[in-house]
């Protein structure tokens, strides 16, 4: 048997008190006066035995009466085990799953509602000097504190729907580290019960890295949604990456159906720059589904929009936002050399869409590199230091790169230049007299040209054309007659011609496939911004635009603020949505980028759609993956009511009560012997 409070044990010193007042007020004497001395001794003889026992009697009951109100104080209780923790204070870890499918419908609310008041329940049967821990997804630093019953109950009207998503056994773990720290450093701790309250998804519910624990108890209760049923949107992408005033646009949103019902006549709307479409869509249970909007954008700048189904079950991801820019212009500019042919400036001059410079290398000042979204070297054989690492830092901060070589190159400046970007390293020049043999149609660069694949194309003949050494990270575009790279692409968008634009080496220029080459290389030129982000995901978003200046970059949307953490790299500046930070205060929706109170770009975020699929584990699942490393589990599963959260939690057996009924009956034993007792 153990004490809660055993420093009520000092309370024991006051039983001298009884004690005191039995040696002195029995013993008070009192004068009698009689007519017969002999009467008066043979009555004191007669009641003296019986005197000393009614005070004896009551001095007990007095002493037994204060001891067990004592030790009532003092709460003694028996231990759950002999393997618990020693003369500790119990704990109750309490873990709520506020993550957005909690906030499906069950039998009487939202999932999470119902979790609050089973959590309220369990806190309200807890012991008085149990120390509770109250956690949800967010595993913050305010969370890592034990909370009194009253303040418990005040944390648990707080806890609302939130973004994150977390692994059942990395909340275990958590907590288990606290609650060890604890002990270690604060106060000793005694049984430790966790009680999880989720509607334990497939996805979400992992168990493997718990560590072995045998004297925990462990009481998982699984809530369930009414429906399983929910519609929504996955994903959404162009099919060109190229975005142009008075261009058709080709939106795919694709749609899915998670619940195992057939739904019919779904209503999909989307409204884009002020433009609005409507699509009913007809999907089986399991279902995915991609749909084809279709639309023309009037005015270039930065557009935004939102994408809605309709879905009454889960509604936090039944909205897709989108961003995305259309630029009024692409800059251009060649740098010449002795080989440089007119047919570049000749195709250009043909699309008022592109700002085309024209420059001799001898007379190329570095400063008119910058703002362009296309460089084309046209029959350039030298290269030097400066040019080539401008251009290499012009390819890193996004800017395309596109490389004709000229009849007589320095094959180690080249090289340089080649390796900086990405591309297959030069090597001697190779006469055949070949003709290309096909054109990698598959590529999203030559994809949207034909509108038929394998189609007869009348290619012309390369006389002349540069060796490439291999590189596995160059995809070739065009292939010669002996499978030889002609046209090649880094990941970095920059691209090699591997012969010269001269009419002696080639004659490419008289094709018809030269326009489309130049003109495909200068619509991909476009620096390609996301059009959507998830909210707390790792990626960054790449803002090209001049950010310098004393006044930090903000996220805009309405009254919401945001400052992002920023990197920097070169002239490229990436804004960061990751971190608790972003997840607390950033909700789904468009926000403007904007520096010193200027617009700088768009960008659209969205919550994760990890939860959106609604399958969960069943019991039987959840109970043997949580019992490989726990040994006491004891599963609840909540279909209907709150009511069937049957909880019997392992608790000590408490004896304060019994100590108060024994001092009440102690109480009226005293009375009892004075007042009966003459």
């Amino acid at each position: 048997m153990k004490l809660v409070y055993p420093e009520f044990l000092w309370a024991l010193f006051a039983l001298s008190i009884p004690i005191i007042i039995h040696l002195f007020h029995f013993r008070r004497h009192k004068v009698l006066f009689f007519s017969s001395l002999q009467f008066l001794q043979k009555v004191e003889q007669d009641n003296r035995s019986t005197k000393r026992l009614k005070q004896l009697l009551v001095l007990i009951a007095r002493l037994l009466a204060l001891t067990f109100l004592i030790l009532a104080f003092a709460q003694p209780y028996l231990p759950v085990s002999e393997n618990s923790n020693e003369g500790g204070k119990p704990v109750l870890a309490i873990y709520i799953d506020n993550s957005f499918s909690m906030t499906a419908k069950g039998s009487e609310g939202e999932l999470t509602s119902m979790a609050r008041e089973i959590a309220r329940k369990v806190i309200l049967d807890a012991q008085i000097d149990t120390r509770i821990l109250l956690t949800t997804n967010a595993l913050s630093g305010a969370e890592q504190r034990f909370l009194t019953k009253p303040e418990a109950i005040k944390e648990l009207d707080k806890i609302a729907p939130n973004p994150i998503i977390r692994k059942i056994d990395d909340v275990i773990n958590w907590q288990r580290n606290f609650i060890d720290r604890q002990n270690q450093t604060a106060e000793r701790l005694g049984t430790r019960q966790f009680i999880l309250l989720s509607d334990f998804q497939k996805h979400t519910s992992r168990f493997s890295t718990i560590k072995k624990d045998n004297s925990s108890y462990y009481y998982p209760i699984k809530l369930s949604a009414q429906s399983t049923s929910n519609v929504y949107i996955d994903s959404v992408w162009f099919d060109s990456p190229v975005h142009k005033v008075n261009q058709p646009v080709q939106l795919n949103v694709r749609v899915t159906n998670a619940g195992d019902e057939d739904l019919n006549a779904i209503e999909l709307h989307a409204e884009i720059a002020g433009q609005k479409r409507d699509v009913f869509l007809d999907l089986p249970a399991g279902a995915v589904q991609t749909t084809t909007l279709n639309y023309t954008d009037k005015r270039a700048g930065i557009k935004q929009g939102k994408i809605t189904v309709n879905d009454k079950q889960l509604f936090w991801d039944d909205d897709y936002y989108l961003s995305y820019e259309v630029a009024s212009n692409s800059k251009v500019l060649s740098i010449n050399g002795p080989s440089a042919s007119q047919g570049v400036a000749q195709v250009f001059s043909v699309e008022p869409f592109y700002q085309f410079t024209s420059v001799s290398q001898d007379q190329l000042t570095l400063d008119a590199i910058e703002n362009q979204d296309l460089i084309i070297l046209n029959g350039i054989n030298s290269i030097n230091s400066a040019l080539l690492n401008a251009l290499i830092e012009f390819s890193s901060n996004g800017g395309t790169v596109s490389l004709f070589p000229g009849t007589s190159v320095v094959i180690n400046e080249w090289n340089r230049l080649l390796s900086g970007l990405n591309l297959p390293t030069i090597a001697n020049s190779v006469k055949g007299g070949l003709r290309i043999k096909n054109l990698n149609e598959d590529d999203e660069f030559f994809e949207p040209v034909f509108e038929q694949k394998n189609q007869q194309v009348n290619f012309p003949e390369i006389s002349t054309y540069y060796r490439l050494n291999t590189s596995s990270s160059a995809f070739t575009l065009i292939t010669l007659k002996n499978d030889a790279p002609l046209f090649v692409k880094s990941k970095t968008n920059a691209y090699l011609f591997a012969s010269s634009l001269d009419p002696s080496f080639s004659a490419i220029t008289s094709n018809a496939l030269f326009p489309t080459l130049i003109l495909r290389m200068g619509e991909l030129s476009q620096r390609r911004l996301p059009i959507s982000m998830t909210i707390g995901s790792a990626a960054y978003f790449p803002g090209y635009a001049n950010t310098s200046g004393e006044q930090p970059i903000r996220l805009k949307n309405g009254a919401t603020e945001f400052i992002p953490q920023v990197r920097k790299e070169q002239r490229v500046t990436y804004i960061s949505i990751s971190g608790m930070e972003a997840i607390e205060q950033l909700k789904a929706g468009n926000y403007f980028i904007e520096k010193d109170n200027e617009r700088i770009a768009g960008i659209a975020l969205n919550y994760n759609r990890n939860e959106s699929t609604t399958a969960t584990l069943d019991k039987e699942t959840i109970r043997s993956q949580l019992k490989e490393n726990c040994s006491n589990v004891v599963f609840n599963e909540i279909e209907s009511t709150i009511s069937e959260a049957k909880l019997k939690l392992e608790r000590p057996f408490e004896y304060w009560k019994m100590m108060v009924v024994f001092a009440l009956l102690f109480v009226l034993a005293e009375m009892a012997l004075l007042k009966f007792w003459k």
